[in-house]
């Protein structure tokens, strides 16, 4: 790189934390790399952009709606999404505060997270984009999603040089093939997908900048890492924020109360209705040690720290715990969830926990993930996960990208 850049970030953010917190961790790597950056998302996850030390620029966003995870047809998930995501009134306020944005920061490119239309409102400025997705999101809800919002671009009478860049120039998947593989994405859908993005590219996990400087080290026997100090004994149960995994929290937290292992609860909301739910942790908890939280910003290093991670199985909190060598128990609420948790399970670094189980089994699960058998493979995956770094190839995509671009506009200025 010769001269920095400016890159905006745009994250989805209101059903989900890991669109934000994984575009947060892209824009700190930028950050390190020498060029500028700023993020822009829901004011709600304001201090999760400004406590990493990032501009953060608001935009408005749709509340959240954990029905669609129980859609599986096809036809009502697209009815649905036309209420939502798709919805003229959604698409077009989400147009106008990208534009918004991109008018206010002046970047060279545009990188989106699970924000549909912010690849579009970059082609309206003559600008490059790049959208980070997981693959598995277009077996549910994207394939239902992306064909809605492409109509409601043409309704909203926006051209088709311009709707046509609604998954960007290039979709770069942070992952592993192994965990995301193009082979998982149904045919049909797989059409449309590169019918409107010239490249796809699994760029690896995008590493917290935190984690760099930190050996990749399961805890061994007893908790300890030979390594790298000693994990004390310690149970991260972190299930998300939608408020569709309220009783799976109570009933995991019940489960490993007499594990004699502390628990640490990320409720992931704060402001009304967290303290209720804390207290139903509390109380579900017995006389176990438990810490609980509406959200936490160190949240990568709690599971750096945890023996064993309990979650839903949303991609961040997955890589999370696989990046810091942490065993991990899912309890999967959507398909991504439970393709994610299968693929782990498949591979020897977690167990899931199935919705009929009892909690004597769901207290075994735990235990047995705890101190899992081979320790040496949860490190030996973190540490080839990390050795991808999809942060930097993230890096490198982009700068190349504004280069070429460059380039073909002054080819095209001096015809």
């Amino acid at each position: 790189m010769t001269t920095p850049l400016r890159v905006l970030f745009v994250a989805f953010s209101r059903s989900s934390l890991g669109h934000v917190t994984r575009m947060r961790t892209a824009a700190q790597r930028f950050r390190l790399a020498g060029h500028e950056v700023a993020v822009a998302a829901h004011e709600e996850v304001r201090p999760i952009v400004e406590r990493a030390g990032l501009p953060w620029i608001g935009i408005d966003e749709i509340g959240p709606a954990p029905a669609w995870r129980g859609m599986d047809d096809v036809a009502e998930l697209r009815a649905f999404a036309r209420t939502r995501l798709a919805s003229p009134a959604y698409v077009e306020t989400c147009l106008a505060d990208e534009l918004r944005a991109i008018d206010g920061f002046g970047p060279d490119l545009v990188v989106s997270d699970m924000r549909n239309t912010a690849s579009v409102a970059a082609a309206m400025r003559g600008l490059p984009s790049v959208t980070c997705h997981n693959l598995r999101l277009f077996r549910h809800p994207m394939h239902a999603v992306l064909p809605e919002v492409l109509i409601t671009l043409d309704q909203l009478g926006i051209a088709d040089v311009h709707a046509g860049k609604v998954l960007g120039d290039a979709m770069l998947v942070p992952d592993l093939a192994l965990l995301d593989p193009l082979s998982d994405v149904p045919a049909e859908t797989m059409g449309l997908v590169t019918s409107l993005v010239s490249e796809i590219r699994h760029i690896g996990a995008l590493i917290p900048a935190e984690l760099c400087a930190v050996p990749a080290v399961a805890a061994g026997a007893s908790g300890t890492a030979p390594e790298h100090g000693e994990r004390a004994p310690l149970l991260n149960i972190t299930l998300g924020g939608s408020g569709a995994g309220d009783k799976d929290l109570l009933r995991v937290v019940a489960a490993a109360r007499g594990l004699g292992v502390p628990m640490a609860v990320t409720l992931g909301v704060e402001g009304p209705g967290s303290e209720a739910l804390a207290a139903q942790v509390r109380a579900a908890a017995g006389d176990a040690e438990v810490d609980v939280v509406g959200f936490r910003h160190d949240a990568v290093d709690l599971m750096a720290r945890a023996t064993a991670a309990v979650v839903h199985g949303g991609h961040s909190s997955m890589i999370e715990g696989l990046l810091c060598a942490t065993p991990l128990v899912f309890v999967p609420h959507s398909a991504e969830q439970r393709g994610n948790a299968g693929r782990i399970t498949d591979l020897g670094l977690g167990t899931t926990v199935a919705p009929d189980d009892p909690v004597e089994a769901v207290t075994e699960k735990i235990r047995s993930i705890l101190a899992p058998p081979d320790r040496a493979a949860h490190t030996a995956f973190a540490a080839t996960l990390r050795a991808a770094d999809g942060a930097q190839a993230m890096i490198d995509h982009v700068e190349r990208a504004v280069a070429l671009h460059r380039i073909t506009r002054s080819v095209h200025a001096a015809q």
